[in-house]
């Protein structure tokens, strides 16, 4: 979905007069209980995906929210992904499976994809390989030899358990998919431009960047001091990189439609990214957002 050159360029006009001050100031109430969180008991669990795909594409959701996705050109990958930050309390946890033809419009007999869910007692546990891990499910992908499908889909659940509750969404988040599909793409085109232009000009708050990392940090365990790390490199992706266009992208609803991002029309990675010139090394930067429904304010998820 793309917006007329026009439009984009209104709404770059428009976003000077917005202050990161006045972001910061209404985010404080979401953010704020983040502070010294208590965990509501001393396990330390991690929850991974190995993922295993061979000439095949596939997009992987936990919760409605992205866990991994392979959409590059190389015939076959090998991956582990954290699922942390898509499990938000304990109990059931919703996964969903797509896995789409690397070449033409239906799956051969050549596609595969194996998944094994992996659980780790305690993720903050380095020196002992995480305390271990069990094996909680595998599956492979069928044989679809004389069944010509444009793409195959799994829905399935597991239990997880975790010493964590993430409310946010239930508490603040509006349901995105009833707003009008034009004007939902200016508000969130307008809050990525923002977004883009903050990154190029390391106009980044640090202390912004830190009270949002708390939610997603609260899910690894992370320490402040990692923390720290992390916001140091959200403010320099774009260091000895040249930001690239933001366009050819597709509007993308996660999480029971409260959490929209953009992300390349071609490749599904994020809307935002940057080439190193010399290289040629990709860096994106995911930005997924949600709306306030009392404020009607746009924060960082």
């Amino acid at each position: 979905m793309k917006l007329k050159a026009s439009i984009i360029i209104g709404i770059l006009f428009t976003i000077t007069s917005c202050s990161q001050k006045k972001n910061e100031s209404v985010d404080m109430e979401i953010t704020s209980h983040y502070e010294n969180y208590k965990y509501l008991n001393d396990s330390r669990p991690g929850y991974y995906l190995q993922v295993n795909n061979q000439n095949c594409y596939y997009e992987i959701q936990t919760n409605e929210l992205v866990s991994g996705s392979y959409f590059l050109e190389f015939p076959s990958y090998s991956v582990r992904l954290p699922l942390n930050m898509q499990i938000l309390t304990s109990g059931d946890q919703k996964l969903s499976i797509k896995v789409f033809p690397f070449k033409g419009d239906t799956l051969t007999n050549k596609a595969n994809i194996d998944i094994t869910l992996i659980y780790y007692p305690d993720i903050t546990d380095l020196e002992n390989d995480f305390g271990g891990s069990t094996i909680l499910w595998k599956w492979e992908m069928p044989k679809s030899e004389n069944l010509k499908l444009p793409y195959f889909e799994l829905d399935t659940v597991f239990k997880a358990d975790v010493p964590y509750e993430i409310n946010v969404l239930d508490d603040y988040a509006e349901d995105l998919s009833k707003m009008d599909r034009e004007d939902l793409l200016k508000e969130v085109l307008t809050e990525f431009i923002k977004k883009r232009e903050n990154i190029i000009n390391k106009n980044e708050s640090k202390s912004y960047l830190i009270s949002h990392i708390k939610r997603s940090s609260i899910q690894i365990y992370a320490t402040n001091e990692e923390d720290e790390d992390l916001a140091d490199g959200m403010i320099s992706i774009s260091k000895g990189k040249e930001a690239q266009p933001l366009e050819n992208f597709n509007l993308k609803l996660l999480y029971d439609n409260k959490v929209v991002t953009l992300v390349n029309s071609e490749n599904k990675m994020p809307a935002i990214f940057f080439i190193n010139p010399e290289t040629g090394a990709r860096s994106w930067q995911p930005y997924y957002i949600f709306k306030n429904k009392k404020t009607g304010t746009w924060h960082m998820w």
